[in-house]
């Protein structure tokens, strides 16, 4: 029997977010026990924010029946859809919202002009939390709805965990794709070959360690982000008494030493992390790393710190020419411990 191919050797890569996209990906909350003091409040502030997306291109959000009137109620209080048939429902109950890491991550071949998804097992993060099953069941439901070709991967994976400029390179972490609690004990080596082949990349750039306080261990998608194929946004704090102090300055330190297949450095911007937030005594992970790119914009959470918040859209909008920044409230939505980007999944137009 012949040994099936991987994505890269059938010539899929993983797109940049800048690039054209056909589509944004939500999930719709139905658990009061995600956000136990503002839920309504929250699902009130995510049914704007499909709107929002909406004025840029197509949303889609997973939404099981019963809840599309409650949902659709909040998007258009009048009764009208104010996105015209930008906003589409489909009948899917996830288990929470965190798409970006139980959802696809969508493949494009170049000279085919087609998409693919690559669809990695789900484990709420190390088993952490138990209500998962139907969130890793979530991509080979999208795959079968869109009706495109799907790979499926025996090892664990989120989305927040990955980060591509386009071009062959991916940023990770270590402290989460080498997790045990992922797929128990790998070695770098093995999990960079694992990344490049079904990823369609060329090679891993490895940051250390997380925000405190992030249930993902420490997402990429908090700490540093592609604006450009050799341009690196990446957090920073200047109170080296701050919990994150070290560890930012470690992921500094080794963005310093990236080469481009160029043999040149990687063009670093430094963005500030927001003040320090807490919610029952522990810190959240908070970053305005976690935005999101749409064809016309990117959205930017904000924290209610109004210098810092500012500070942050002027940052990014200086990496993001030619898009309109705009900031999103996201003081109760970070209390689960996300925010946009974490909620959000990009469809490549191809």
């Amino acid at each position: 029997m012949s040994r099936l191919k991987t994505p890269k050797e059938l010539g899929y890569r993983f797109p940049a977010e800048w690039e054209p996209q056909a589509a944004i990906w939500f999930a719709w909350p139905v658990r009061r026990t995600l956000w136990p003091d503002c839920f309504d409040r929250v699902r009130e502030q995510l049914a704007a924010l499909y709107v929002l997306a909406a004025r840029y291109q197509s949303v889609r959000v997973l939404c099981a029946a019963e809840e599309q009137p409650r949902l659709r109620a909040l998007m258009a209080p009048d009764g009208k859809n104010t996105a015209g048939a930008a906003i589409e429902l489909y009948d899917y109950q996830s288990d929470d919202v965190w798409i970006r890491d139980f959802g696809p991550l969508f493949l494009i071949h170049d000279r085919q002009r087609e998409l693919c998804i690559a669809d990695w097992r789900y484990n709420a993060w190390g088993n952490k939390f138990p209500e998962q099953q139907k969130d890793d069941r979530a991509s080979a439901w999208i795959a079968d709805q869109l009706g495109i070709r799907r790979f499926a991967f025996d090892q664990v994976l989120e989305g927040g965990a990955v980060e591509s400029n386009g071009a062959g390179h991916i940023l990770t972490t270590e402290v989460v794709v080498l997790n045990s609690t992922r797929n128990g004990a790998t070695t770098a080596a093995l999990v960079e070959q694992q990344l490049t082949t079904c990823l369609g990349a060329d090679k891993v750039l490895w940051l250390d360690d997380g925000l405190v306080g992030d249930d993902t261990d420490g997402h990429i998608d908090n700490l540093a982000r592609f604006f450009k194929d050799d341009g690196i946004l990446i957090a920073v704090v200047a109170d080296p008494e701050d919990a994150n102090y070290l560890r930012l300055a470690e992921n500094i330190r080794r963005l310093q030493e990236f080469r481009t297949p160029h043999g040149e450095p990687f063009a670093s911007v430094q963005l500030p992390l927001p003040e320090p937030i807490m919610h029952e005594g522990e810190p959240l992970a908070a970053s305005y790393l976690n935005f999101v790119v749409l064809n016309g914009a990117v959205l930017v959470p904000t924290y209610g710190q109004p210098k810092n918040d500012a500070a942050a859209l002027e940052t990014i909008g200086a990496c993001f020419t030619g898009r309109e920044i705009v900031g999103v409230d996201c003081s109760d939505i970070i209390k689960e411990g996300g925010a946009l980007h974490c909620m959000s999944q990009h469809q490549p137009l191809v």
